[in-house]
């Protein structure tokens, strides 16, 4: 027989009962807005988050949108230090430095390409050569361009720096071949050269440092995009001439091994850009068929390799006669299998990066026009659950229609030009001068980040209940609240409030409209505004089913889209020709002529 125990003595522990270091190791793995909630609970739970030099952390990286480096060498507290400074810097479109880069090449505007961390060209005149540099992340920082040269023609650069510190070059070597009993024939070599940016030697984890490329038919103008994540480099050729009309070829291989994973034919100026969703699954926009293509990378030989597309969203249906030529696109980062950097402390969540697609339509007139839409990453993974009805791996998956996919998840402009693509980083767009302007100007950003929109109505909301009267019963300028006010707003680093002036119809909507991206570029001159808390307000733009402006009706039905986002501009005004978005930069361009780059500026807001 076992012995009676005695009654078990029950002990209640609140979360506030907890020691410091447990609760902060609770607390820090949950989302940032639990912890913001937590700490509005009340006061000791409030002074224990505003006190905690992680927490602070764990809610200035949530409301940024980005990801703590768990490789970074840095304590918690000098990560925190760096983040505040960034965030200050980008929301009030300040700098920390400005650095002139002159470009001694002739790089054609076509021929550069910036990942991050590296802007790249080919020489006009050598087209054996290509230079790059990397973008400085510090005043003092030596920047030296840096020469590649091949044997054979160069057609690309890229790069993969942060997680491999991997350069790729692309290369094609033309052969004519004579015979007795036929006319002379050319046959082309194209080859992928895999090395290491830092050294430029081939890359140590590159069993095979040179792949060559087998492809049908002769590329009188060979256009080759690469985008590389993890073990995987997704490779589309095509042809940029208007002679012979090969077919575009598809490639996946795994750069480490050289293996081929997948190789695949389509018609030409069918593809073009590819885009990473997650380290196994891409997508290609069809200009053919005017779809979104998503494809599936087999993670191992052992995998059937496959020769379709798994799930197919369809565009906006054009009208009869009228055609989309091509169809581009970009987002930046890609997903990543881990950080090559230790020396960072945080870095763009690739997850939820925004999406840009640039759409060149030609109407049956032979006139053309332009459209881009925007949409974030994980919206277009999330589509692969949500129309798990429409995927299909042994025959052609049936197109999911873009009223069932794409009003609320995406943003539509008619724009007047083609567009930078690397205008995009993370969540944001930076919008160039309009076309035919020159002059300063203020810098313009698109903002996508949830979390933005949301601090951006709420500035508005607080504007306009204390605009007229502060709690004492004394009057105040527009957007400035009592002191007491603002401690009441939640725990955290005192910050100046970003305020939002919107024009508001009746019931609090929004009237700011999105039909042409210059028009909203133009829509605001900062100097006129009376403040330095107007000139840097961001203003919300939440409209849903918002209309398009087809003016030359190219789409069949109306196009709309809901996607929310801020607009919000620069207290200074620069004068540059173009506008790029890198992981830490805004980079200023100036040209000399159409497509020559004369200059590149480092506007480094870290």
């Amino acid at each position: 027989m076992f012995p009676k125990s005695s009654a078990a003595t029950v002990v209640k522990v609140t979360l506030s009962d907890l020691p410091p270091e447990i609760l902060t190791h609770i607390l820090f793995y949950l989302p940032f807005t639990s912890v913001v909630v937590c700490g509005g609970i009340n006061q000791r739970l409030q002074a224990f988050v505003s006190g905690s030099t992680e927490l602070q952390y764990r809610i200035h990286l949530g409301m940024s949108g980005l990801i703590d480096n768990p490789f970074c060498i840095l304590p918690i507290s000098k990560r925190l230090s760096r983040l505040l400074a960034k965030e200050h810097r980008w929301e009030h479109l300040n700098f920390d430095f400005d650095k002139r880069i002159d470009v001694p090449f002739q790089f054609r505007s076509y021929d550069t390409k910036l990942t991050p961390g590296v802007f790249s060209g080919i020489s006009v005149n050598e087209e054996s050569e290509s230079h790059y540099i990397q973008i400085p992340s510090a005043l003092d920082q030596e920047v030296k361009w840096q020469r590649v040269r091949s044997e054979d023609m160069i057609i690309s650069p890229g790069a993969c720096v942060y997680e491999h510190d991997l350069h790729i070059l692309i290369t094609v070597q033309t052969r004519t071949n004579y015979t007795t009993t036929a006319k002379p024939r050319n046959t082309q070599q194209l080859q992928v050269h895999i090395n290491q940016l830092s050294t430029g030697e081939p890359h140590p984890d590159a069993q095979l440092v040179t792949i060559s490329l087998d492809a049908h038919g002769t590329f009188e103008q060979p256009l080759i995009t690469a985008e590389c994540t993890g073990d995987n480099l997704v490779l589309v050729l095509c042809d940029n001439a208007t002679g012979p009309k090969p077919q575009d070829m598809l490639y996946v291989y795994d750069w480490k091994t050289g293996e081929r994973k997948l190789r695949h034919g389509v018609p030409f100026h069918s593809y073009r850009f590819p885009i990473f969703l997650t380290t196994h699954i891409f997508l290609l926009p069809n200009s053919q068929t005017g779809e979104l293509e998503y494809w599936r990378i087999p993670h191992s030989p052992a995998e059937l390799m496959p020769d379709q597309p798994f799930l197919v969203l369809s565009l906006p249906r054009l009208r009869s006669r009228n055609t989309f030529p091509f169809i581009n696109c970009r987002v930046e980062p890609n997903p990543r299998s881990r950080p090559h950097d230790a020396s960072k402390p945080f870095y763009a969540d690739p997850h939820h990066a925004i999406v840009i697609f640039m759409v060149y339509v030609r109407l049956a007139g032979l006139t053309s026009t332009y459209f881009t839409f925007f949409i974030h990453r994980s919206s277009l993974v999330e589509c692969i659950d949500k129309f798990s009805a429409f995927t299909s791996f042994d025959d052609r998956p049936k197109p999911v229609p873009y009223d069932e996919w794409g009003p609320p998840v995406c943003r539509w402009f008619a724009v007047d030009d083609l567009m930078w693509l690397a205008a995009t980083f993370d969540q944001t767009y930076i919008a160039s001068p309009p076309k035919g302007e020159t002059g300063d100007m203020p810098l313009t950003l698109l903002d996508f980040n949830p979390i933005a929109v949301a601090r951006a109505l709420a500035a508005e909301r607080y504007r306009i209940r204390t605009k007229s009267l502060d709690g004492d019963g004394r009057s105040f300028p527009q957007g400035e609240g009592s002191s007491r006010d603002k401690e009441e707003m939640g725990p955290g680093p005192k910050r100046k409030d970003v305020q939002v002036p919107l024009q508001m119809h009746e019931g609090g909507t929004p009237t700011t409209s999105s039909d042409s991206l210059t028009k909203q570029v133009k829509a605001r001159d900062p100097s006129r505004e009376s403040s330095l808390r107007e000139r840097v307000a961001a203003r919300a733009v939440t409209r849903a089913m918002d209309p398009l402006n087809d003016q030359k009706r190219c789409f069949e039905n109306t196009v709309y889209s809901s996607l929310p986002y801020t607009v919000r501009s620069s207290q200074d005004k620069y004068n540059f020709d173009a506008l790029l978005l890198d992981e830490e930069s805004i980079i200023g361009i100036r040209m000399a002529g159409r497509n020559q780059i004369k200059e590149l500026h480092i506007l480094h807001y870290g």
